[in-house]
């Protein structure tokens, strides 16, 4: 079992119902990254897991996301300094081998609370997020010896578990520090949760998934009982909806690997999709701007593009653009960085 460098980035937030009234939604977002590896852990000779866990909270306050004013149908990009985690996944040592087994995986992953701003103030808030940090420390902690070499990791069941009771947590914080005069002064309007998940990553996922690594996503929907008559008996209904969506990729330490730069040009910076394709070496991916590929298996990649429409068809906003290539092949090889460009021309539709 090898060490794995991960890199776990959560991308992007998509809005199809943002469900505040008048106005637009303001989100912001709670995150915290752990591990269970061989860093802070092992096992013992009964073959349980002791040790800890290794927690990470990112900021987490009102206005941490670079949009404020949210509508349906907007993406917002996640910082880096929010949503990315980048470590060393260390296999969990065997304080006394058994069969020739030497080490069991560890496991990485990332809680994420979204949250609408309304009324609740900033020092309550602020209150809050400790609390999420403390609890998914001491949570996980507390889950350590719960584990060992016949289950190296947390079930579905047991995480679960822990979500509730650090959302029980979170929620006393919150609550502990809004006073009576703050709830009135905003006629009772505090900030929602409008949802919450854990995206958790074995060693074996990562290792078997290549370069490419896993995407992931969730859907956060809020549901009320609304009648659509007086007469009618009350039925849930969507007021929120929110996709959160993300990436975890591995790399064996020490694998021969290189780079790959696609240059792109000519495309819009509010195009929605991605025209150009990277494949190769077990590795997927489709950009729209300039990207630089590191960590990659050596090999040949293809650099694939396709044309685009933008604009409203058949009127004089509508643009056709074309790439200048449709197919390019490169090889990537150790310690260098390949290059390829694309650009696109574009004309009226007319």
């Amino acid at each position: 079992m090898e060490n794995l460098d991960v890199r776990l980035r959560l991308s992007n937030l998509h809005c199809f119902t943002e469900g505040d009234g008048i106005g637009s939604a303001e989100p912001y977002l709670w995150t915290v990254f752990f591990k269970i590896d061989g860093e802070t852990a092992f096992v013992n000779p009964s073959l349980q897991l002791e040790g800890t866990a290794t927690v990470l909270g990112r900021p987490g306050d009102h206005g941490n996301l670079p949009n404020h004013d949210v509508d349906a149908g907007e993406t917002v990009l996640i910082p880096a300094a929010l949503g990315e985690f980048n470590t060393r996944l260390r296999p969990i040592p065997l304080r006394e081998p058994i069969n020739g087994v030497t080490a069991v995986g560890g496991v990485v992953g990332v809680i994420t609370v979204l949250m609408e701003e309304d009324g609740t103030s900033a020092s309550a808030v602020a209150a809050g997020h400790e609390a999420l940090n403390a609890a998914v420390r001491s949570g996980l902690n507390a889950l350590i010896p719960r584990l060992g070499i016949r289950h190296p990791e947390p079930t579905s069941a047991e995480i679960d578990e822990l979500t509730e009771q650090v959302g029980e947590l979170v929620t006393d914080a919150i609550g502990d520090n809004v006073s009576v005069w703050d709830w009135l002064r905003v006629f009772g309007d505090m900030d929602d949760k409008v949802g919450s998940a854990v995206f958790r990553f074995s060693h074996e996922q990562l290792a078997e998934a290549g370069p490419d690594g896993i995407p992931f996503d969730q859907r956060f929907q809020k549901r009320v009982l609304l009648r659509t008559t007086p007469s009618s008996p009350p039925s849930p209904v969507i007021v929120e909806d929110w996709k959160i969506e993300g990436r975890v990729q591995a790399r064996v330490v020490g694998a021969a690997t290189g780079s790959l730069e696609v240059k792109v040009d000519g495309v819009p910076a509010t195009l929605q999709t991605n025209p150009v394709h990277i494949s190769g070496a077990g590795f997927q991916r489709s950009i729209k701007t300039t990207t630089t590929f590191t960590g990659l298996p050596i090999g040949p990649y293809a650099v694939t593009s396709s044309g685009f429409t933008t604009g409203r068809p058949s009127g004089p906003t509508c643009r056709i653009f074309t790439p200048n290539t449709g197919s390019q092949r490169r090889n990537v090889v150790v310690g260098e960085t390949a290059s390829v460009s694309v650009s696109f021309t574009s004309e009226p539709c007319d």
